[in-house]
This record gives C-alpha cells, sequence and structure tokens, in this order.
C-alpha cells in the first residue's frame, strides 16, 4: 500500500514539476505585437492626428525594434510591458526634441504609431510615446517599459481591440 501511495506522490510531483518547465512559443519575426522603426526618422508635430496616417506610404525597417518574443506582459490599464530582455537593449537611435517614430504592429499590420521621447526634450509630447527610461524619475525596473498617451483632442489607440484579442490569446495581458 506504501508503495502505490509513494508512486501516486511522485507522480503528481512529476505533473506539478512540469507546469514550471513549460516552454514559452518561438514567435517568428512579423507575427504578435511588435515595434518597427519607420526607415526615414519622422518626428512628432505639435498639432496632428496620427490617426489619420496612411501607413502604405511609411516604410519600416525589416527587423522589429520590440519582437513579440521580447514580450512577456502588457499591463493594459497602465500600458506598462514587461519585457524578457532590458529595456536598455532597445537601440531606438537619435531623436530629436521631437521624438523618433515607431509603428506598433499585430502581425505585421501596422496599429498606430507613436514617438521615442528623449528624457532631454523641454518639449511636451501630444501623442503616443515611449520616453527614455530613467530609473530616478520614472521607478521602472530593467526590463520594463511604458507606451504613454497624453493628448486630450484625438481618441488612444493603444487598446486597439486586434491587439488586446492578440495579447489575450497568448496569455500577455497582466
Amino acid at each position: 500500500m506504501k508503495f502505490k501511495l509513494s508512486l501516486i506522490v511522485l507522480f503528481c510531483l512529476n505533473l506539478l514539476s512540469c507546469e514550471k518547465n513549460k516552454v514559452e512559443p518561438i514567435y517568428p519575426i512579423g507575427e504578435g505585437f511588435e515595434l518597427y522603426l519607420t526607415v526615414a526618422p519622422y518626428s512628432s508635430m505639435p498639432v496632428f492626428d496620427y490617426n489619420t496616417i496612411d501607413f502604405d506610404t511609411i516604410a519600416l525597417f525589416d527587423s522589429p525594434l520590440l519582437r513579440y518574443n521580447d514580450l512577456n506582459k502588457y499591463d493594459t490599464i497602465s500600458h506598462k510591458l514587461t519585457l524578457n530582455i532590458s529595456h536598455d537593449s532597445l537601440n531606438f537611435g537619435f531623436s530629436g526634441v521631437y521624438g523618433r517614430m515607431f509603428v506598433a504592429t499585430i502581425d505585421k499590420e501596422p496599429i498606430y504609431c507613436g514617438f521615442f521621447w528623449p528624457l532631454n526634450s523641454s518639449v511636451p509630447s501630444n501623442w503616443v510615446f515611449i520616453e527614455e527610461p530613467y530609473e530616478e524619475l520614472d521607478h521602472l525596473n530593467d526590463n520594463e517599459l511604458v507606451i504613454s498617451f497624453v493628448s486630450e483632442i484625438y481618441s488612444d489607440p493603444r487598446l486597439d481591440k486586434r491587439i488586446t484579442d492578440r495579447l489575450k490569446i497568448d496569455g500577455k495581458i497582466k
């Protein structure tokens, strides 16, 4: 009887340990939520509704700045991304005081654009932006990034249903 009980306990422990070692899927480039830099280094214009952009006219780099594999969780309330990499490894390149454009995609389909905003910019953003991380000011961990939005005039594109649906399917919504 003790032997059977020991086997059952070992079997249950083995099942529980398998869940911990669950392997995350590897998504190919172009799949899931990704951020791409634009080939031309577009800057933000103070008064412009970026919801009206024709993305067919904007060339994107072939490789994403942020791959879906790099995204662990997306908090839909604070728009904080928890990454599997350091936010310092994201290379937005040079961005003047009016930022550097990126495009958020789902399965390579452009959903909205935003701007990487330099910490030393004295100009406020009027659209979606990622501010240059600086621990003493933003209190983010090394693997966190926030996609912000401040406009009171334009509608917020960050919770597009295509984004939230895909993130829910893949268990990446916090």
